[in-house]
């Protein structure tokens, strides 16, 4: 039988190179709605405002986490600020203190993955990582990752942590994956939740094991309605906090709508390009702590350069709605109120 893995033993490496998780395998439909969000922003003329909320407590989350992934291990709970932190050996989990967001890494299995180390040609393939991840998921966090009423769990990404090393005799260097990770969101009446919330990202080793999962998964209820502006408004709000960051002005004309097929790059300002644009329900997620609601939004990734020839990346999200709701917590509202 054929043997895909990689070993690299001390006597044949000269030197390490650590690796971190690359988004390897762009997904098409990914790809085209980053198109469709330039060239046409929404399909609606209005989209609902939204509040993130849970069905079940902090306590009852990491009770039914730890019954379906660990239930014969022994483990204790403490907490880290509102935090819950279950530990066990060789693993810890931790859930929010609303209960809408929860992290699991099984270290033995982390400390492993070198030892299943494959060629980058022999990675798992998107297709491959979506099954496992549906799979896990309906086995393991049915009971958190909840559907409302035509809402989807759709696959975003795939990603894949590498590692490499030199052969001393040879000089010759090699790489290989060690990690395969996967990465769902949701979609709502067809319409993406973009930003950190509605997530699910599970990671593989090469042997099929679990390594870690985290997640955001709110309930969400509609309270309030935003009518949403045309692509060409959306942006120049981009363009302006582009300004803002980067020290350069905006122009005084709203940004012309890019013909399809040129969608990207696209320059914002003489210095700035626009990367990628995604429209949705925007929801930073419980890290960010929005201090109000989830409302209609674009994330937007950028590069700038500056007259040395540095590059520097930007991320963030503009507000969508013709009239929103400026938040302490969401930069972006708070610097295009002001226009």
């Amino acid at each position: 039988m054929k043997n895909n893995s990689i070993h690299l033993t001390a006597a044949a490496v000269a030197a390490t190179i650590l690796g971190g998780f690359t988004s390897a395998e762009e997904l098409p439909q990914v790809k085209a709605r980053q198109q469709l969000a330039v060239t046409q922003g929404f399909s609606q003329s209005s989209l609902a405002v939204l509040e993130r909320a849970s069905s079940l407590t902090q306590n009852e989350i990491s009770a039914a986490l730890v019954g379906t992934i660990r239930p014969s291990s022994a483990h204790q709970s403490t907490f880290a600020g509102d935090t819950l932190r279950t530990e066990g050996e060789g693993w810890w989990l931790e859930v929010s203190s609303d209960g809408s967001a929860a992290e699991y890494a099984d270290l033995a299995v982390q400390a492993n993955a070198h030892s299943f180390g494959r060629p980058l040609s022999e990675q798992m393939t998107a297709a491959e990582l979506e099954q496992r991840g549906r799979a896990f998921i309906a086995a393991h966090l049915a009971s958190q990752i909840v559907l409302g009423p035509e809402e989807d769990l759709v696959v975003l990404r795939a990603d894949y942590r590498t590692e490499g090393g030199q052969d001393l005799a040879t000089g010759t260097i090699t790489r290989a994956v060690v990690a395969n990770r996967v990465v769902f969101g949701r979609t709502i009446h067809g319409v993406p939740v973009v930003g950190n919330g509605s997530q699910v990202i599970v990671t593989f080793t090469n042997d099929g094991a679990v390594e870690s999962f985290r997640y955001d998964w709110p309930a969400y209820r509609a309270v309030d309605r935003q009518s949403v502006v045309a692509p060409a408004e959306i942006l120049t709000r981009v363009q302006t906090v582009m300004g803002v960051h980067t020290g350069v002005a905006a122009a005084t004309s709203r940004m012309a709508v890019p013909a399809r097929g040129k969608e990207y790059p696209l320059a914002l300002t003489p210095n700035t390009q626009l990367q990628a644009l995604d429209c949705g329900y925007y929801d930073a997620g419980f890290s960010a702590r929005m201090a109000q609601s989830v409302q209609p939004g674009c994330t937007y990734l950028t590069v700038s350069q500056d007259a040395a020839g540095m590059r520097q990346g930007f991320s963030g999200a503009v507000p969508a709605g013709a009239s929103f709701q400026p938040d302490a917590a969401w930069l972006e509202t708070q610097l295009l109120s002001r226009k």
